[in-house]
């Protein structure tokens, strides 16, 4: 049941992110983008922290609604915190980008980022007392509704009113607020309609508020910080690739726009759902499967999505976005995932906080120094400059897991090597693309009839399937 309400939720996610897209045609979003990814990395900081465990281990109602009162007022004062934080980066950000005007994006953005740990916090009380399933699904309700609302005001504000981009970015951030509200509703009907509980005051319970407190804020902290630093990566590339391509490259405000928009939302997000099922397929695997298995089959399972994606993004960018031409970035992007998949494998599985912030620290560090090199070493060699963004995180978060699986092996006191089986994948793969670029000159991708390119993909896949196929047939054979 988990995994299909993922399946659901993450195909959801992308059919949002396609509309969203063709909603907003040939106007930019990179303002909502630039303070929206900045609200992510402030969003996971609340994503680990939970009332469950608190509240099984308890009886007395007066505790756990004490417990609720001091983790909303949390909650508040940290948000309070992001919100002063937005303010000044944003005065940095337009200064440094020259960007005017963009203070009103990021105090809305920064307003709303309470909204959904303050959801998700009464759902989980409200649950509890209650005992009703109804409540703790108020959060997806919320997230449902926000990217409803998101693709309403959008096509109000593009298509209709048509604002100036710094009204329509800021007025998209009204979606989570209006969400909210409807959320309230909600609650409203239910106690209107619902049962009388007798709750059980008299029941009394000898803990330390501190330490609970104390447990609900550092549960899973280090997967808190692994999530805040991902999120990094991306911010800090669409910050640097707008200073420097703009300042040092003269590229145009609008491309540039455009460019990143692409690359690190609507890229990212197709990117994101093809993760998810080779995700999906290593949690199909034994439970007793071994960390290296785990990872050895998720970049065996990557590596051979992003060569088929990579050779029919042309085509995946005609029937997605009808725009060819953005599939430069969509390869970008598909190499990536490779890394993205192997970080967030390594980060899932290791649970020494201390490698972890080691690992997390020198691959930031190296992002860092080398984006820039990488971004000026592209343009002499006469390549996209975005590659050199994209290349620095790659590398970045290769150096992580590289750290992460060291640790792991010793860990794990894993003695089998995985070289000879590297190598079959890549041998694999080579022999895939090389099939796939053969049929490339007997079947070209370079149609402009969209319903030929939707074909084309589906021949492309089963291509590939049965390639696919007949290698494993063959290695069945050879070792049985």
């Amino acid at each position: 049941m988990k995994e299909k309400r993922l399946f659901i939720s993450n195909t959801l996610n992308v059919i949002w992110i396609i509309l969203l897209y063709h909603i907003i045609g040939t106007k930019s979003l990179f303002l909502y983008i630039l303070s929206l990814s900045l609200y992510n990395i402030f969003e996971v900081c609340f994503n680990h922290i939970t009332l469950k465990d608190a509240f099984n281990r308890l009886h007395s109602e007066n505790a756990k609604k004490t417990i609720l009162k001091i983790m909303l007022l949390l909650v508040t004062l940290i948000s309070g915190l992001f919100l002063v934080l937005s303010t000044l980066i944003s005065d940095t950000i337009s200064l440094f980008l020259k960007l005017d005007n963009i203070l009103p994006i990021f105090t809305i953005m920064g307003i709303t980022v309470i909204i959904k740990p303050l959801i998700k916090l009464l759902s989980e009380y409200l649950e509890n007392i209650n005992n009703n399933r109804i409540y703790g699904k108020l959060p997806l309700i919320y997230t449902f509704f926000d990217k409803i609302m998101v693709l309403l005001i959008a096509l109000l504000n593009f298509r209709i009113l048509k604002t100036n981009p710094v009204a329509s970015a800021a007025i998209l951030y009204l979606s989570k607020i209006i969400s909210a509200i409807i959320i309230i509703y909600f609650l409203y009907l239910i106690r209107k309609h619902g049962k009388d509980i007798k709750y059980n005051y008299a029941a009394k319970d000898n803990i330390s508020y501190f330490q609970e407190i104390k447990k609900i804020m550092t549960n899973n902290s280090y997967k808190t910080i692994t999530e805040i630093v991902k999120y990094s990566y991306y911010y800090i590339s669409i910050i640097i690739l707008y200073l420097v391509l703009s300042s040092r490259y003269g590229y145009k405000k609008e491309e540039l726009e455009i460019i990143i928009s692409f690359v690190y939302f609507f890229g990212l997000g197709i990117m994101n759902y093809l993760i998810y099922f080779a995700k999906a397929a290593t949690r199909k695997l034994p439970k007793d499967t071994s960390v290296t298995d785990k990872l050895y089959n998720s970049f065996k399972m990557m590596l051979t999505i992003t060569i088929i994606f990579g050779i029919i993004s042309p085509l995946t960018c005609k029937v997605i976005f009808y725009d060819p031409s953005k599939s430069i970035y969509l390869t970008m992007v598909n190499f990536m995932a490779i890394f993205i998949l192997l970080f967030d494998m390594t980060y899932e599985n290791i649970k020494n906080k201390s490698i972890t912030y080691i690992s997390l620290i020198a691959g930031l560090i190296i992002k860092i120094v080398l984006v820039i090199p990488l971004i000026n070493s592209f343009y002499r060699m006469g390549y996209n400059l975005v590659y050199g963004d994209v290349l620095s995180t790659s590398i970045a978060m290769f150096i992580s897991v590289i750290i992460n699986y060291i640790y792991l092996r010793q860990l794990n006191k894993e003695k089998d090597k995985y070289f000879t089986k590297i190598l079959d994948i890549l041998y694999d793969n080579i022999i895939l693309a090389i099939i796939l670029i053969v049929f490339e000159f007997i079947i070209p991708l370079n149609t402009k009839n969209y319903f030929v390119s939707l074909g084309l993909i589906i021949v492309y896949i089963m291509i590939s399937i049965a390639y696919i196929v007949v290698k494993n047939k063959i290695k069945n054979k050879e070792r049985g």
